[in-house]
């Protein structure tokens, strides 16, 4: 059921964010700097970032997607997860299954 809902809301995510050229959230904004600071994505031209408030109860997420339109390859039909970083509302710690999106064991964001 959780992974039904939360594909619901990726796919609402991902038609808004298409449909809505709006700035970015700042928490999703911060990962984009983070991400782009270190170096972590291989084309940050042609990647988004789908915000999720309240992922989980206490847990914002930024689902980090590849792009695909424009002079981004692939098919614009689709926009594959890349890693999700999921932030406490309270502490503002983030952590991340950059390691391993496939096997999502989250450590912190940037790693240490």
């Amino acid at each position: 059921m959780k992974k039904l809902i939360a594909t619901t809301l990726l796919a609402c995510a991902i038609l808004s964010t298409n449909v809505f050229s709006a700035q970015l959230p700042p928490v999703a904004q911060k990962v984009k700097n983070i991400a782009e600071k270190n170096k972590l994505l291989y084309s940050p031209e042609c990647t988004d970032y789908l915000y999720m408030p309240d992922s989980e109860p206490g847990i914002d997420s930024v689902i980090v997607v590849e792009k695909h339109e424009g002079r981004c390859p692939g098919d614009p039909g689709t926009q594959p997860r890349l890693f999700t970083v999921n932030i406490d509302q309270k502490t503002h710690e983030m952590t991340s299954d950059i390691n391993d999106p496939a096997e999502p064991e989250f450590s912190a964001f940037p790693a240490k």
